[in-house]
């Protein structure tokens, strides 16, 4: 009763309430995969890009806007799938969590980054830097004959090429042959960001 009292007080006299703090993603207990494998048709490659947001705590913050950035060498589609936006300017696609702190991209890109060069965000605060693949291999707007002969090069010659292994199975080899070929047969060209 009497901090009641001391509180109505302090807001006659002017003083600011107490305000509840806003909980912020705690980078240690989020989820962000190590790689954003991408297509120029926003096709879902395995299971996506999955970032889940979560505090200090482990619970997970619905609403968190989710912020993936990429390197000047990537090129994020003007046009992307779903609820993610795209900014051109500075190369960033972004989405918000759904009510389990859980986001997923499809992200349409072309270009690959095989150092961690990829920052996640989460409500401003970085999650993860990674690593980005895309099917779009040159950048030039579509999965087209040009990827299809950098794809066959690294398959035939260069296997422990990164920036082709889409299964995330550290190697070039058939299972990406088939990811690549599904986007290849099915290609939704776009327009890349400058």
């Amino acid at each position: 009763m009497r901090s009641r009292f001391l509180l109505w007080i302090a807001l006659a006299l002017g003083a600011p309430a107490p305000v509840a703090a806003i909980p912020a993603p705690d980078p240690a207990q989020c989820s962000v995969e190590p790689v954003v494998v991408g297509c120029s048709s926003g096709a879902l490659i395995g299971d996506g890009f999955r970032v889940t947001v979560r505090d200090q705590t482990g619970a997970t913050m619905a609403g968190s806007v989710v912020t993936v950035g990429m390197p000047s060498s990537v090129h994020p589609y003007t046009s992307q799938v779903g609820f993610t936006q795209v900014t051109c300017t500075s190369h960033k696609i972004y989405n918000v969590t759904n009510g389990f702190g859980d986001v997923v991209f499809q992200p349409r890109v072309g270009g690959y980054a095989n150092s961690p060069s990829v920052q996640v965000v989460a409500d401003g605060v970085l999650l993860r830097t990674v690593v980005v693949r895309s099917t779009d291999i040159d950048a030039d707007g579509a999965t087209a004959v040009g990827d299809f002969n950098l794809f066959r090069l690294n398959f035939l010659f260069a296997p422990a090429a990164q920036e082709t292994d889409y299964d995330e199975s550290g190697a070039t080899d058939v299972g990406d042959f088939n990811v690549f070929r599904q986007i290849f047969l099915n290609d939704v060209p776009g327009t890349p960001c400058p």
